[in-house]
C-alpha cells in the first residue's frame, strides 16, 4: 500500500484495495466456517480472519492487488491452529449450550406455573442472570478470538485472560458488545452488506480493540 501515488486518488485507492481485502476475508471466514461444519471452523475462521485483518490494518499482507498473500496468510493460519483453537473454542460452546438450556427450562416453567408473582420474579431474575452470563460469555469468546490471533498460549491461559480481560477492563468488554450490537442494527438494516462485509468488519474492530488493550502502556 505504500508504493501508492500520494494523493487524494491514491488515497481512494488504498480504501478500494482495502475494501476489497475486507470481502475477501469475509468470504474466506464463510467457506473455513463451512469447511469446519461450522461448529468446528467457527473458531478457526474468526482467528484466521482477525490475524489477517489486523496486518491488513497495519499495512502488511503484500501489495500485489490480487489477494493472493490474504488468502495464503489466512489458510495457514487456518491449518497450523485448527485444533488448538477448537480446543479453546469448546468451552464457549458448551457454555452456549448450557445457558441456552437454562433459558429454555426458565421460560418453560415460567410459562407452564402462570399467576405466581413469586415464580415469575425468580424466572424473571433466572432470565436476566442468563442474559448477563450469556453477554459475559460472548464477550469473553470474541475476546480470546483476539487472543488467539496475536499469541499461541496454554488453553488455561487463553480462557482465564479471556474471562477477566473484560472484567478489569470493563470499557473494552462494552465496546466489543456495543460492536456486535450495531453490526446486528446495521446489517438487519442494510441486509446487502451481510455477504460482503458481515463477519469482517465486526472482526476487524473487536481485533482492534483487544489488540488495543493488550498493547504496553
Amino acid at each position: 500500500m505504500n508504493d501508492v501515488p500520494v494523493g487524494w486518488a491514491g488515497r481512494v485507492m488504498q480504501w478500494l484495495a482495502f475494501g476489497t481485502r475486507l470481502v475477501l476475508v469475509n468470504v474466506l471466514f464463510v467457506a473455513g466456517t463451512l469447511a469446519g461444519l461450522v461448529v468446528f471452523g467457527l473458531f478457526p475462521a474468526a482467528v484466521a480472519a482477525t490475524t489477517v485483518l489486523g496486518r491488513l490494518r497495519l499495512g502488511g499482507t503484500g501489495d500485489d492487488g490480487q489477494g493472493d498473500h490474504v488468502v495464503r496468510d489466512f489458510v495457514t493460519v487456518y491449518r497450523s491452529q485448527f485444533w488448538h483453537i477448537n480446543r479453546v473454542g469448546s468451552l464457549f460452546w458448551l457454555a452456549g449450550v448450557v445457558l441456552y438450556l437454562n433459558v429454555l427450562t426458565a421460560a418453560g416453567t415460567a410459562t407452564a406455573a402462570p399467576g405466581a408473582d413469586a415464580n415469575s420474579l425468580v424466572h424473571a431474575v433466572l432470565l436476566v442472570l442468563a442474559a448477563l452470563a450469556g453477554l459475559g460469555t460472548l464477550a469473553a469468546a470474541v475476546t480470546a478470538v483476539g487472543l488467539c490471533s496475536r499469541y499461541r498460549d496454554s488453553l488455561a491461559a487463553v480462557w482465564r485472560t479471556a474471562f477477566v480481560l473484560p472484567l478489569v477492563s470493563p470499557l473494552m468488554g462494552l465496546s466489543l458488545l456495543a460492536t456486535l450490537a450495531a453490526a446486528v442494527v446495521i446489517f438487519s438494516a442494510v441486509p446487502v452488506l451481510v455477504p460482503l462485509v458481515g463477519a469482517s468488519l465486526p472482526l476487524l474492530l473487536s481485533g482492534w480493540l483487544v489488540g488495543r488493550r493488550l498493547q504496553p502502556n
